[in-house]
């Protein structure tokens, strides 16, 4: 047994490297790829399929490689879990010592025979553990068996015993006349119990290496055999043999182990354990004490008596003892690692009375009017909204949602109010608040609703989209009589454009003043010119501040095209070699607008407007507000033009050297 024991301690480095050979990649955060030397990396599929591999080619490469036994698909991934394997296996060698009850009598002066006079022996012992609890742990508890060899040689004292007895007799007998042979005792045994083992230190280039306090207590079954000594005389022949140890002569006394070989015991071992190397190996100091029985028999020659005896059996050792650990290699399926989403967005619902309110616009019944029937359930409950996902298969899901308002009369400045709202929760219903609810009906004002929700997973967060809805509480509109605006016409005028004239045009302002104004002298230019449209001043009342002129009473658009056809129906003039007719550009009207008295409001000025109006739908293309100032400017007759001196250039052409784009 003890050369099956050391051939176990020199095999178990071979078998560790077998098992490193099988590596695909290191993954484990308890390792690194410093702690373990570079080890062959499988070929993992072809082309895109980079980490994937096929079942049956996975077993051709990595047949030793534990793997889970629901892989049968055409294309896996796989991923190597790499970590300290819950099997260890350790040896233990050191010298023995009997232990006779107490201090004084195993290692006093005068040794008392306890252990059959056991002396110091050799103890060799092997244990297998395997730990429930994770390497990662730094208190680690398993269940070990350890097995092993020790042995006792007799004391010295016990020799001199035997000289005393031969001594003792008659005749008295020396010490060369007396043969003493002996074997030592031997015990084997077989013990099965708990082991604990607390992390002092950690490598940190190797996690794995550490330094680390074991202490087991284990019990099991001990073949014990006692010590065989038998002391004889060979010079007095004649005696009946006795014992296979005594070749002939007179028996003075024998020690022989009994049948009954085979007790029950326990073994206790405390030690601290020290890393070397980087294949988790460990080197330390045990201590180790056991305690069982022991049967023997004593032949005493001298009366030819048989003496049977059962005794406590018990020692202690100390010594060196090594630990190796293994790196356990799994390739298992890799699950993919996919990151939420979110592009579902939740299902929102707002109920009240047993009814929708998405997109509804509820009336308010005010209890102060008499004229309205208030057709109001009063015991009727809040709004209720809730919402549901939709996520087909929601990681870590929670929901925000929030309630707003808005009043039916708004304040300058004022935003939306946030009167109700859940953040990041699970909850799927948001408490209508009851300061907006009473007796039956929700507070007049416009509300909306908006809810998403959010995924958080260890490669991120996401957010949905939101669902909203809205809904509204109008109160009943009173009668508001309208007000009107009454519009006094000031100036209305005619631009145009004609490449030659020597007509003098009259500009008749509505006060009553005529002013003459253009040119009696052959002049090739291009001129807008103001034509006379309103004798006197033109006033209506309507809703609106301002109106299309198409839609002014009177006939005053019918003016505005006859005088656009009597314009564009002149002579044409040959201008550039092409004839070219006078063409109207665009109508200029001058407004003074006032609100007349209305719902108690005394007549109010709005203003002065310079209007531009378009040629041929008569609409307004440009309205601007004009000051006092600007007002009496447009409505001042200007000053008759003076005539310039003309200017000829050289030469006998004719030409004006100066053309002219004037509007008055």
């Amino acid at each position: 047994m003890l050369a099956g024991l050391v051939l176990l301690s020199f095999a178990a480095p071979y078998g560790t490297q077998a098992q490193q050979a099988d590596t695909v990649r290191t993954t484990s955060p308890t390792t690194t790829n410093q702690s373990y030397p570079r080890e062959n990396i499988y070929r993992l599929g072809k082309g895109v399929y980079t980490d994937t591999l096929r079942r049956d080619e996975f077993k051709a490469q990595a047949s030793d490689v534990a793997e889970l036994d629901d892989c049968d698909t055409t294309f896996q991934t796989f991923v190597l879990v790499r970590r300290l394997s819950p099997w260890r296996i350790g040896l233990f060698a050191g010298p023995n010592f009997a232990y006779c009850g107490t201090w004084e009598n195993t290692f006093g002066p005068t040794k008392r025979d306890n252990t059959l006079y056991n002396g110091a022996g050799f103890n060799i012992t092997a244990n297998v553990d395997y730990f429930f609890t994770p390497a990662t742990r730094r208190l680690r508890f398993g269940v070990g068996t350890a097995f092993g060899y020790q042995n006792y040689i007799t004391r010295s004292i016990y020799r001199d015993y035997l000289y005393g007895l031969a001594a003792a007799r008659t005749p008295s007998v020396g010490r060369d006349q007396v043969t003493i042979n002996q074997r030592a005792s031997e015990d084997m045994f077989l013990t099965v119990g708990p082991v604990l083992t607390f992390t002092i230190a950690r490598s940190r280039k190797n996690p794995d290496a550490t330094t680390f306090i074991e202490a087991g207590a284990r019990g099991g079954l001990f073949r014990t055999e006692a010590a065989t000594i038998a002391a004889f005389i060979p010079s007095q022949g004649g005696v009946i043999q006795s014992g296979p140890l005594v070749t002939g002569g007179s028996l003075i006394r024998s020690v022989n182990p009994s049948s009954n070989l085979y007790h029950l015991g326990a073994i206790g071992n405390l030690a601290i354990f020290f890393p070397i190397g980087r294949n988790n190996w460990n080197i330390g100091i045990q201590g180790q004490g056991f305690i069982t029985k022991l049967n023997y028999l004593i032949v005493n020659g001298q009366q030819d008596l048989l003496y049977e005896f059962k005794r406590t059996h018990g020692g202690f050792s100390a010594g060196l003892a090594v630990r190796k650990g293994f790196v356990q290699k799994k390739l298992i399926p890799k699950t993919p690692t996919v990151c939420p989403t979110c592009d579902s967005i939740p299902e929102l619902r707002v109920q009240f009375n047993g009814n929708s309110l998405k997109g509804v616009s509820l009336a308010y019944v005010d209890s102060t009017n008499a004229q309205q029937q208030p057709p109001v359930n009063t015991s009727a409950t809040a709004p209720v909204i809730s919402w549901r996902s939709t996520t087909p298969n929601p990681k870590n899901e929670t929901f925000t949602a929030r309630l707003y308002y808005r009043p039916d009369s708004v304040v300058a400045g004022a935003s939306d109010q946030v009167i109700a709202q859940l953040e990041n929760t699970t909850d799927t219903t948001l408490t209508f608040p009851t300061t907006y609810f009473s007796n039956g009906q929700v507070n007049p004002g416009f509300y909306y609703v908006t809810v998403h929700n959010r995924q958080t997973a260890k490669c991120g967060t996401c957010m949905s989209e939101v669902a909203t809805t809205s809904f509204s509480v109008v109160r009943p509109k009173r009668d508001v009589v309208e007000c009107e605006y009454r519009h006094r016409l000031e100036r209305l005028e005619v631009y145009y454009r004609t490449p030659y004239t020597r007509e003098v045009a009259n500009v008749c302002y509505c006060n009553g003043t005529i002013t003459s104004v253009g040119d009696t002298v052959t002049r090739l230019r291009y001129r807008g010119l103001n034509r006379r449209l309103a004798t006197s001043a033109i006033e209506f009342d309507t809703n609106t501040v301002i109106l299309n002129l198409r839609d002014l009473p009177g006939d005053l658009a019918q003016q505005l095209q006859a005088e656009k056809a009597k314009i564009e129906s002149g002579n044409a003039i040959r201008y550039k070699g092409r004839r070219v007719r006078p063409q109207v550009q665009y109508f200029r009207a001058v407004f003074t607008v006032t609100k007349l008295p209305c719902n108690g409001q005394p007549e109010q000025p709005v203003g002065s407007f310079n209007t531009t109006i378009s040629d041929n739908s008569y609409s307004i293309t440009d309205l601007k507000p004009l000051t006092d100032a600007q007002k009496a400017k447009l409505l001042t007759p200007p000053a008759p033009a003076k005539k310039k001196a003309t200017r000829r250039r050289a030469g006998n052409s004719g030409r004006r050297s100066d053309v002219m784009f004037g509007v008055e």
